[in-house]
């Protein structure tokens, strides 16, 4: 693996050095993620040059570059990497950016040979304002609801007994079987400490002749190695020597002993001790997490660590974890000195489920016990999916397109669909694509009263027939770049495109297809920007595969807006009383802004896409 040096130089700032690595040699965990390095952070708000510094074996001819994966328009010079405009405005590379920053390069060597180089992730630095308010808020949405996106569309797990059915891990609903397991402990102690089952031992033990139960063998033995034992007596039964009879004033002999060593109460007392152990590693985790999420959001006097919203409800969580989780360790404590007390026997120690006796099946209390512990090993110890999938978002991008699902399966369900089913749909790719399948639920079936609805999420739209693949009738008509170098179009014979979401609407004969893409943007942005490239990616690039089949149109929604923005068409220029189609709509979008205002724009779209919506 080779390496280069790329050297960021912000306009009025210091400069300072990063590694790309090539092949992409970036670990993505939570811990790689968040930097512990202050210093090694861009500027929204300023302009960029770069420098590249590679090995000598490496003669550099041209550089594209990409930031989170979009390529930004650069000229290459003598190791200097330019962005061109007409002021220092233009440069300003980083001005979308939210979160962190991943720098990509393409480097082409003097014989046409390409090297690919990538950044560790850079945090973004953005100035104090509104924004920041907006993106907390629509962290905590996805926070609150991310379990539309990794389960089955509806939220579960929240109720320990539906755990099995959910397949979803959720560190709050682990808490909540603990603390339900605790508390079933404490309500059956009284039946353990006084009626416990147990087996009947024998043991032998010297005690009073008139005790004597039954003979055996040993008793002989002991009454006849033991003399010393023997009483005169005056009765006529006993052991006859000579003119005398006698009988031992002490024997050994056999009593019946209750014993609660046996394996159902081993397993009681065991499954404490797994529970102390299996809550001090879950505290170990949370405290781990903790240490590593930023504590202060600023960076000087003008300037926040944009990434640390991201961080605030994981965080939130952690903490209140760690609480609930003390008490419970506290809990259990005090559990096994009173249970080891009452059964003063050695546990079982507890690695599987424990097999399902014939105690355990027909004693309530016991039963009880045997439940919660088939529960616990069914949830298994919570591996932080929830917190990992947040930490994720990396990029506001990610972060915007991941609210924009949670929010209109929420809208939808909200006009009266019903989720009929969702599936994780992995798309077939090539090696070289820059295309990456998504780490959550992408297709979502809806039905109501009239109509079928299916939401796709990062779908992949072919240059050939694939609709058996997902269902989706559309195909990439042609081969045409929308950028010079854009990679998508750079794999000969595998041209396809992935808008971030797609809506099917279908009747009985034919489907009618919304394309939708997603803009941490404001309006005039993407008007100046973003328009012109997605209309003819999406609109002139896309043919149904059916002829009864329709394209209905394009819906650009963007994230940068205030209460007073409203949908509006792309056309701006049409005639009154007049719809172009297929449409072209600008819909903004953030949860800054009161949901009836999002469900307004949003119906409106439906209307103009699906005129019998």
């Amino acid at each position: 693996m080779t390496t280069c040096s790329l050297t960021l130089q912000p306009y009025g700032k210091p400069s300072f050095s990063i590694e790309v690595l090539e092949n992409d040699g970036r670990k993505s965990s939570i811990e790689q993620i968040i930097t512990k390095s202050p210093d090694v952070c861009v500027f929204s708000d300023l302009s960029y040059e770069f420098a590249l510094s590679c090995e000598e074996t490496i003669v550099v001819q041209d550089v594209n570059v990409y930031i989170n994966d979009v390529h930004e328009p650069s000229v290459y010079n003598n190791g200097r990497i330019m962005f061109p405009g007409g002021g220092s405005s233009d440069r300003r590379i980083f001005m979308d950016c939210y979160g962190f920053v991943e720098i990509s390069l393409v480097v082409s060597d003097n014989d046409g040979n390409e090297y690919q180089y990538t950044s560790e992730y850079l945090p973004v630095l953005v100035r104090h304002g509104e924004l920041n308010n907006a993106v907390k808020a629509m962290v905590n949405y996805v926070y609150s609801n991310q379990e539309l996106l990794l389960l089955n569309g509806e939220p579960k797990a929240k109720n320990p007994a539906n755990l099995k059915e959910s397949g979803y891990q959720n560190l709050s609903a682990q808490i909540i079987l603990a603390e339900e397991i605790a508390a079933v402990y404490e309500s059956s102690f009284g039946y353990f400490k006084a009626n416990s089952r147990f087996k009947l031992d024998k043991i032998s033990k010297v005690d009073r002749f008139e005790h004597l139960q039954y003979v055996t063998p040993a008793t002989v033995q002991f009454i006849a190695t033991h003399p010393e034992e023997l009483r005169r007596m005056s009765s006529y039964s006993g052991i006859r020597i000579g003119n005398s009879v006698y009988q031992p004033e002490k024997t050994l002999s056999m009593h019946n002993e209750c014993s609660y060593d046996i394996y159902e109460n081993q397993v009681v007392l065991g499954f404490i001790r797994k529970m102390i152990d299996s809550i001090d590693e879950l505290y170990g985790h949370c405290c781990s997490l903790l240490e590593q999420i930023p504590g202060n959001e600023n960076y000087g006097d003008e300037y926040i660590y944009s990434s640390f919203f991201m961080f605030t409800e994981t965080k939130r969580m952690l903490e209140n974890g760690l609480a609930r989780l003390t008490n419970l360790r506290t809990k259990f404590a005090h559990l096994w000195t009173m249970y080891s007390g009452a059964l003063k026997i050695k546990p079982e120690i507890i690695i599987n489920e424990p097999r399902p006796s014939h105690v355990f099946l027909s004693v309530p209390q016991y039963n009880r016990i045997f439940v919660q512990i088939h529960k616990w090993f069914q949830f298994g110890i919570y591996d932080f999916t929830k917190e990992n999938f947040m930490l994720s978002f990396i990029k506001i991008s990610s972060l915007y397109e991941g609210y924009l699902l949670a929010k209109m399966i929420a809208y939808f369900q909200s006009r009266g669909y019903v989720i009929e089913s969702t599936r994780k749909r992995v798309y077939p790719t090539r090696r070289n694509w820059k295309y990456k399948n998504t780490n959550c639920v992408n297709t979502f079936f809806f039905r109501n009263d009239r109509h079928k609805l299916t939401l796709y999420y990062q779908p992949v739209i072919y240059d050939t027939d694939e609709s058996g693949i997902n269902g989706i009738g559309l195909i990439r008509n042609n081969s045409i770049p929308v950028l010079k170098g854009d990679s998508d179009d750079n794999r000969l014979g595998s041209h396809y495109y992935s808008p971030d979401y797609l809506i099917k609407m279908e009747d009985d004969s034919s489907a009618r297809y919304l394309i939708l893409d997603a803009k941490f943007s404001d309006l005039a942005c993407v008007r100046r920007h973003h328009v012109r490239d997605l209309a003819f990616k999406y609109l002139f690039s896309i043919s149904p595969v059916r002829p009864v089949d329709t394209v209905v149109g394009l819906c650009i929604i963007y994230g940068k807006c205030k209460f007073s923005n409203q949908i509006q068409s792309a056309y701006d220029k049409q005639l009154q009383n007049q719809q172009i189609t297929p449409i072209t709509e600008l819909l903004p979008l953030i949860e800054s802004v009161a949901n009836d205002e999002h469900y307004s724009n949003l119906d409106e779209l439906m209307r103009k896409a699906f005129i019998s919506y």
